[in-house]
């Protein structure tokens, strides 16, 4: 039974540091607001611990600490940070991990933004 669930599960060959990206893409509060062709905004927190970051799904990069760190191209660490994996899922680009609790703001997201 366990292959046939898998054969249904939309992360399935993602590896497990981009999963967690994707989790915390979905599960976290964060705005989103589209900039250009394909580049986006994110801010994520609030107050003194606010933060705003820009994401490029045509080069693929964010401007993240964890972007920068671990998911240059080539490092192999993670195919994407959280704040892509928000942009990618609010956009119906790519399927919410299936063990996600979704924040309100990525289901309103998903309604205006879904392609």
């Amino acid at each position: 039974m366990a292959a046939a669930e898998s054969a249904h599960d939309p992360t399935a060959g993602i590896d497990e540091a981009t999963l967690t990206r994707d989790r915390r893409g979905a599960e976290q509060s964060m705005g989103i607001w589209p900039i250009a062709d394909g580049l986006w905004g994110v801010g994520t927190g609030a107050g003194t611990e606010y933060s705003e970051y820009l994401v490029d799904l045509k080069e693929g990069r964010c401007t993240c600490d964890d972007w920068r760190y671990r998911g240059v191209p080539g490092s192999g660490q993670i195919a994407r940070c959280k704040h892509a994996s928000r942009i990618l899922q609010a956009t119906g680009r790519i399927e919410l991990p299936v063990d996600a609790d979704p924040s309100p703001e990525l289901e309103a997201q998903r309604s205006r933004w879904s392609e």
